[in-house]
């Protein structure tokens, strides 16, 4: 029997991980390998927009989304090596 994950630290590591891939990236934005990884998020999180100082909504969308996705996969995980 696989062991379990503990599926709200596997949700919060992602979201951490994620939000601050997402700050980095905003920081970054204005070199132009950046501005293409802003547009992408800006494609991906409604609100969030290319403009400067989108800092911290980028962010908190981020770690929502990763939260979830990570929270679902450790359920789902769980659920299958059952």
């Amino acid at each position: 029997m696989a062991a379990k994950v503990d599926a709200r630290a596997l949700g919060l590591t992602s979201g951490i991980m994620w939000s601050a891939a997402v700050a980095f990236l905003e920081l970054t934005a204005g070199t132009e390998y950046g501005e293409r990884w802003r547009l992408l998020l800006a494609d991906l999180y409604p609100g969030y927009s290319p403009e400067p100082g989108d800092l911290v909504w980028g962010t908190i969308l981020g770690f929502v989304d990763a939260f979830i996705l990570g929270y679902l996969f450790g359920r789902l995980y769980n659920r299958l090596a059952e």
